[in-house]
């Protein structure tokens, strides 16, 4: 069985948290002595990635959802490399993927990721293409997303749920970096709530603003911290403004420093009213202990037990949000609790050992 041999396909040109579960699966599976080979666009940040990680790369780059020559092409490497399994982690990886292997003398498993809640379209090639047997399993990253599966006509007997994995070594608990925090114009003594995530409507910074307006209305003294792909913009700044005249607000941008983020925060927020599957956001901040309040949609309520290792609130209920935030701004001994139960939680359900193990059971179960 080592010599079975894993070919990742992703058309990600940019990193993303899709891309980052591939590297990290095709280096666990290496490390257990399986052969992994990553096809994606040369030149972008997951083939960048995969040399730095001395993981084999085959050049992807397809011209639109269905590039019949990308996907011939792959139909010939399948046969070349005598390739056992072949992952599909990204949408135009299913299509050329499903071709590749209809084309293709060599028959591997074809196993396809679902990693967002977004309705599945119901036209006949979208049918055709989700209900196909040349797909072995789907690997959806949260039962919700499972049940949509189901829901859309896929046979249960298919579907594996496995949870997307975080970084342990770069993620976790550690003595409060007061340089870094000073280094962000904060003090000491501030109390940080943070949401981290692209500005978007879907993310629900919106959502936020309306709960820290309302803490502020009560005299709570905090400080709001966003990060991620486009935080730092006007449009945000304006809309904050708009709301809360105070200067306590943090716009940091997209950010390589996470973790680092996360290390000052005291209360992690996730505010989503659309797309979420499993929320990496609130899986880092997890694994590094910081009580989180999400909203409770799609996977979330996977990843938190409102009350236990967090709080749910309900999605677009900006009030909702700012009574639970209340709560852990006014009971330090609850946020310590909650902190304890977040790591357990991550230890058990969330790590990359743990989804490259249950990924690896998906793929011994369709290699003959």
């Amino acid at each position: 069985m080592s010599k079975m041999k894993i070919l990742h396909v992703s058309e990600a040109f940019g990193w993303s948290g899709g891309a980052a579960q591939c590297v990290f699966l095709a280096d666990y599976l290496r490390k257990k002595g399986y052969e992994n080979i990553i096809a994606c666009p040369e030149g972008g940040d997951l083939h960048k990635r995969s040399l730095s990680e001395n993981i084999r790369t085959y050049d992807f780059s397809p011209k639109n959802k269905t590039d019949l020559k990308a996907s011939l092409a792959l139909a010939a490497f399948l046969e070349k490399e005598n390739i056992s399994v072949i992952h599909a982690h990204h949408p135009k990886a299913h299509n050329a993927s499903l071709l590749a292997k209809f084309f293709s003398k060599n028959k591997p498993a074809l196993i396809v990721s679902r990693r967002v809640s977004h309705i599945l379209p119901n036209n006949f090639l979208a049918r055709l293409k989700y209900k196909t047997k040349l797909v072995d399993a789907y690997i959806p990253v949260c039962d919700y997303v499972k049940k949509m599966l189901i829901d859309y006509g896929i046979e249960k007997e298919r579907i594996f749920t496995v949870y997307s994995g975080t970084d342990k070594n770069k993620y976790r608990k550690f003595p409060r970096d007061i340089i870094f925090k000073k280094d962000l114009g904060l003090n000491e003594e501030d109390f940080v709530i943070s949401l981290i995530g692209n500005y978007s409507k879907d993310k629900g910074q919106h959502i936020f603003i309306e709960a820290l307006n309302i803490l502020k209305g009560k005299g709570y003294r905090f400080k709001a911290l966003f990060a991620g792909k486009n935080t730092d913009c006007e449009e945000l700044k304006r809309i904050f403004a708009s709301k809360i005249k105070e200067d306590i607000g943090l716009f940091l941008g997209l950010r390589s420093d996470v973790e680092k983020i996360l290390n000052i925060t005291d209360i992690n927020v996730n505010a989503a009213v659309k797309g979420e599957a499993l929320s990496g956001s609130l899986r880092e901040a997890m694994a590094c202990g910081v009580p989180s309040v999400a909203a409770d949609i799609a996977g979330n309520s996977e990843i938190l037990k409102d009350g236990e290792n967090g709080f749910l609130f309900k999605p677009g209920d900006f009030k909702g949000l700012s009574d639970k935030l209340e709560t852990l701004i006014k009971n330090e001994e609850l946020r310590l609790k909650m902190s304890k139960a977040a790591l357990s939680s991550f230890e058990e359900k969330f790590t990359v050992e743990r989804m490259g193990e249950e990924t690896l059971k998906v793929y011994l179960k369709f290699v003959s």
